[in-house]
C-alpha cells in the first residue's frame, strides 16, 4: 500500500536529529549570523512550503495558483521533515474530520504531551487524498520522500558540517518542534471567535512563529479560506 504514512518514522529523526543539534551547538560554537541564516530558511519551508503549500492550497484548496507554485511550495514542504504532501493532507484532512475526537491524529485532547513527539502512525483514506493520488508528482513524492530527503543531506554535507546543519537540519528540527507543539497549543490555550465542534484557540505568539496557523479557531469555523 503506498499511501502507507510516511510519517511513521519521523519520532526517530525528531529526536536524533535535535540531540545532534544540541551536541553541534554545544562542542562547535557558531556566530550569529548563522543562526540568523537557518531562521530565514525555516520561514521559507515554513511559510511556503507549509502553511501556504501544504495547508492553504493542497489541504485546502483556499487559493488557485499555477502547477509550477504548486510544485515548488510542495519541494519546500518536503524540506521541513514534516512527511511528504500526500501524507501531511490526508493527516490534516482526518484532523479536522475528527478534531479533538478519537481518530484526530494529533489532538492534544486525545493524546495529551505525547503529541509533541511527531507519532503520527496511521494510513491516509484514499478518498481524502483522492485528487493527488492520481498526479504523478506528489505520488513521487510520497514514495520516494525519505530517498529525496537523504540526497538533500547527502547534497549539502559535501560543503562541510557547519553548513549542514544550519541550511538543513537545523530549519528542519525548528520546524518539527514548531509543528507539533503548534499542534498541542492551537488546542490548548487561547480564546475563540467562533463556537465550533472542537476545542481549537486562537493564540497571538503561536501565529507569530506559524504565519498565522495560530489564527486556529478561525480557522476550524472557516477552513477553506486562506486569510485565517
Amino acid at each position: 500500500n503506498f499511501l502507507t504514512s510516511n510519517t511513521r518514522f519521523l519520532p526517530y529523526i525528531q529526536i536524533l536529529l535535535t540531540s545532534l543539534v544540541i551536541l553541534f551547538c554545544v562542542l562547535v560554537p557558531q556566530p550569529l549570523i548563522m543562526w540568523v541564516m537557518s531562521f530565514g530558511i525555516y520561514c521559507l519551508i515554513g511559510c511556503f512550503g507549509i502553511s501556504i503549500g501544504y495547508h492553504r492550497l493542497l489541504t485546502h484548496k483556499s487559493f488557485k495558483t499555477s502547477k509550477f507554485w504548486e510544485k515548488t511550495c510542495t519541494i519546500l514542504g518536503s524540506l521541513a521533515f514534516t512527511g511528504s504532501s500526500l501524507g501531511w493532507v490526508g493527516m490534516h484532512r482526518q484532523h479536522h474530520k475528527n478534531s479533538d475526537k478519537p481518530g484526530d491524529p494529533h489532538s492534544p485532547v486525545i493524546h495529551g504531551l505525547s503529541m509533541l513527539i511527531a507519532n503520527y502512525d496511521f494510513d491516509p483514506s484514499k478518498w481524502s487524498v483522492r485528487y493527488m493520488i492520481t498526479d504523478k508528482f506528489h505520488v513521487f513524492m510520497h514514495k520516494y520522500y525519505f530517498g529525496l530527503l537523504a540526497l538533500w543531506i547527502l547534497f549539502w554535507s559535501l560543503f562541510g558540517l557547519s553548513t549542514l546543519f544550519f541550511v538543513v537540519i537545523i530549519p528542519g528540527v525548528i520546524s518539527v518542534w514548531v509543528s507539533t507543539s503548534s499542534n498541542y497549543m492551537n488546542h490548548k490555550w487561547g480564546y475563540t471567535n467562533f463556537q465550533t465542534t472542537d476545542n481549537s484557540k486562537n493564540l497571538w505568539i503561536n501565529a507569530l512563529f506559524t504565519f498565522g496557523e495560530g489564527w486556529h479557531n478561525n480557522h476550524h469555523a472557516r477552513p477553506g479560506e486562506y486569510n485565517f
